[in-house]
């Protein structure tokens, strides 16, 4: 239902929209502005459209009315919501309540042994490995379509293992899920976690290890930015740092992997 009908038509009643000054918008969306923003601001955008088609077809309503409500209404500073994550000295033991050969559990330790996203690890396919690298194709990484390139990921040996493990019951999806045809779901990976009880989110696993690499100063700040498939620089710099720095990569991930296995 649209918001104007739930949040801003019971307020302002049957009053005519040319009678409507910017106060009365404004007071009408208020609480909507500073408790449920998003909300708000497509109570605010229908709001314009409404003003905007009636001055059209000869109404006497001023557009502008809007505008100056959303001015009354000022800005809303939200904090950011973190994500949970594991303690990186609680990773160890983590990592160790997650063995066994299901699906989930061998996902979620590949998420923790390579740091990708959750998605990306989900749909990996044997055919995206070669030798002890794995090619996320750009469609799974995060990033607008056409902004993204593949991106490479060097495998620790416990990575390998879990690689080699899959393959004995698995030949396309490397963490298949019980429905043919699919890699495992986000919710079976979340069962798993609440099922050990551990209150870390998956995406935090990154966290985590960026926390371990600055508190411990395992490598620079590029190296760690790109395990995570960050951008390091402008589009300036960027022109000349063309290397995904696979190399260096490669021994921070030992070094994490080894960390990890205790």
């Amino acid at each position: 239902m649209s918001p104007l009908a739930v949040h801003v038509l019971p307020k302002i009643g049957q009053r005519r929209a040319a009678t409507l000054t910017a106060t009365d918008l404004s007071d009408a969306l208020q609480s909507l502005w500073r408790e449920k923003h998003p909300t708000a601001e497509k109570a605010i955008q229908r709001l314009g459209i409404v003003y905007r088609r009636g001055k059209l077809m000869g109404l006497p309503v001023d557009p502008f009315t809007v505008l100056s409500a959303q001015h009354i209404l000022g800005e809303v500073h939200h904090e950011n919501e973190h994500i949970a994550a594991t303690r990186w000295q609680d990773a160890p033991a983590l990592y160790q309540k997650l063995g066994g050969l299901a699906a989930g559990r061998m996902a979620l330790r590949m998420t923790m042994l390579t740091l990708a996203r959750s998605a990306s690890v989900r749909g990996m396919r044997f055919d995206e490995v070669e030798g002890n690298v794995w090619t996320i194709p750009a469609e799974r990484m995060k990033g607008r379509q056409g902004k993204v390139r593949d991106f490479r990921v060097p495998l620790s040996a416990p990575a390998m293992q879990l690689l080699e493990a899959s393959a004995e019951v698995s030949e396309d999806f490397v963490f298949p899920s019980y429905y043919a045809g699919r890699g495992v779901s986000e919710t079976a990976l979340r069962n798993v976690l609440n099922n050990v009880g551990e209150a870390g989110r998956i995406h935090g696993f990154r966290t985590t290890f960026r926390t371990w690499v600055q508190d411990n100063e395992i490598c620079s700040r590029d190296v760690a930015e790109t395990v995570l498939a960050h951008k390091i620089a402008g589009k300036t710099e960027a022109s000349y740092a063309r290397s995904d720095l696979l190399d260096r990569r490669r021994e921070v991930m030992a070094a994490w992997a080894t960390y990890l296995e205790g």
